[in-house]
């Protein structure tokens, strides 16, 4: 009996708590205004210190005619909204921080980087930004909402073109066309540009491209204003003679990045009337040569996969001599002579 009136004293307490006093509750809300001109289509969020954009912010799950959100059944069995992406017009605004509660006074969030694509694919950036909450009160009684006051207006986080991030050119003046790997990826034809906006500055950045299979890196630092990187290195020619003496004939060449310990390279080979070198694996539409004392021949390093501008380099004949140069710098075309000096 006596837990039956301490649970009727308790629904007592809690009527009159719903329909004298009131339940109080506390929205904290920040919102991210666009006013670029143009039209939002893709937002990313992080805490400033962080490197993961992660996965882009402005979704909101799938609704019906009614209002009601429409769920799924994965594979898995499991069931979830379906979940779409939302643009943000031009001078409109969407809440990206929220936060209810009791407590009037909101938690205490870190700063915030903030980055926004447009639909012409430019980027902007807001970076350590602080979250100042909108905070309204509400008040519900039983089967009612009561009034909202607003507590504290903060102002959204606005983006102009103020804003816009960067632009780095990339332009190819290597006298080939180039594969772009980093930080975007794409091909530039020679004479040709390419402009993309990396979502970091104030640091230096790596422009790193092939040509063939040689590889090279460009460092530029991009601060507040555009930048541009002129790409100008490419792989030499090697023209390599024979001179080691009489009857020495060269049938491997080989090449290791200073310092290294593997070789790559193989037998001498043309295939499409261009000097090339194979692991000695047969190979169709290739004939392997030799290279006789007193003869030279052109091979291209953009043929060849190791990386630098240094390299040592030997020729071996078929009964096993071997020639070798030790730190050979190849930054532009040379002609590289092998004589018994330089016999191992």
């Amino acid at each position: 009996m006596k837990n039956y009136k301490f649970f009727s004293v308790g629904i007592l307490s809690l009527v009159f708590c719903l329909t004298v006093a009131g339940c109080v509750s506390y929205n904290h809300t920040q919102a991210v205004r666009n006013e670029t001109g143009h039209t939002v289509t893709e937002v990313y969020i992080r805490d400033t210190g962080t490197t993961d954009w992660g996965n882009v912010k402005n979704v909101q799950a799938r609704r019906d005619a009614d209002g009601l959100i429409i769920y799924r059944e994965t594979s898995q069995g499991s069931v979830v909204a379906y979940w779409d992406r939302f643009n943000i017009n031009n001078a409109t605004q969407v809440i990206f921080f929220r936060e209810s509660g009791s407590s009037e006074t909101p938690r205490t969030m870190r700063n915030q980087d903030i980055a926004i694509k447009d639909s012409n694919g430019l980027l902007y950036m807001k970076h350590n930004i602080p979250i100042t909450f909108s905070t309204t009160k509400n008040t519900s009684y039983i089967l009612i909402d009561g009034p909202s006051e607003t507590l504290v207006t903060s102002t959204p986080i606005t983006f102009t073109v103020q804003d816009r991030l960067p632009m780095l050119f990339v332009v190819n003046q290597t006298g080939h066309s180039v594969n772009l790997l980093s930080p975007t990826t794409g091909t530039i034809a020679n004479n040709a540009r390419t402009q993309f906006q990396p979502m970091e500055i104030n640091r230096p950045i790596d422009v790193v491209y092939s040509i063939g299979q040689a590889r090279y890196t460009e460092q530029v630092t991009m601060n507040n204003a555009d930048a541009t990187v002129t790409l100008t290195r490419r792989p030499p020619t090697l023209t390599i003679v024979n001179n080691t003496g009489v009857g020495n004939a060269v049938n491997i060449i080989q090449f290791r990045a200073t310092g290294s310990a593997a070789w790559v390279g193989g037998n001498i080979a043309i295939r499409n009337n261009e000097f090339i070198l194979i692991d000695g694996t047969a190979q169709t539409g290739v004939t392997t040569q030799a290279l006789a004392n007193g003869d030279r021949l052109q091979f291209w390093l953009g043929n060849l996969s190791v990386g630098g501008d240094s390299f040592d380099i030997r020729l071996q004949t078929p009964s096993g001599n071997i020639f070798q140069r030790d730190n050979v710098r190849t930054t532009a075309d040379l002609t590289l002579t092998f004589t018994v000096a330089d016999r191992r």
